[in-house]
């Protein structure tokens, strides 16, 4: 008579082993394709970014999960607005090895608001914000957002 034991054992380790991969994804994580950010669609695999980038488009201030922050980007111009959930951030270290942490562009930005934003920047510029509230005691430029290297 033989020992189920030694299947048993190797059945507990190779589910072992697929356990870590079955982590669910955060917002600025690396992926290949949108299923490897979420299984139901609520997230999307950005390829634009070195490694891709889970995010979720179209977020509204205070609606990014996994602490992340809704960024508009080109917000001065609102036919050209994009806004994506990105990982937050205080400093490098809070990134991906690959990635920085970025903060709002105040000269770019200045003396503007989200309701009157039709001001023309120069070439390049780009008036980039975080739409959610910022903490109180925070200073304007805190939290900032993890994008690929430049």
């Amino acid at each position: 008579m033989y020992s189920r034991r030694p299947r048993f054992a190797a059945l507990v380790a190779a589910l072992a082993l697929l356990l870590p991969s079955a982590c669910k994804k955060v917002i600025g994580d690396t992926c290949t394709a949108n299923t490897d950010c979420s299984i139901s669609a609520d997230r999307i695999c950005d390829l634009s970014q070195t490694g891709g980038y889970c995010t979720v488009p179209g977020c509204e201030p205070g609606s990014c999960p996994d602490n992340g922050v809704c960024v508009y980007f080109d917000a001065h111009a609102p036919r050209l607005r994009r806004r994506f959930c990105m990982a937050g951030c205080n400093g490098d270290n809070d990134c991906r090895s690959d990635d920085q942490c970025v903060h709002p562009d105040p000269v770019a930005c200045i003396a503007t608001n989200m309701s009157t934003m039709h001001e023309v920047l120069d070439p390049g510029q780009h008036c980039t914000v975080i739409a959610d509230p910022v903490p109180a005691g925070a200073s304007p430029n805190s939290p900032g957002w993890c994008v690929q290297r430049r």
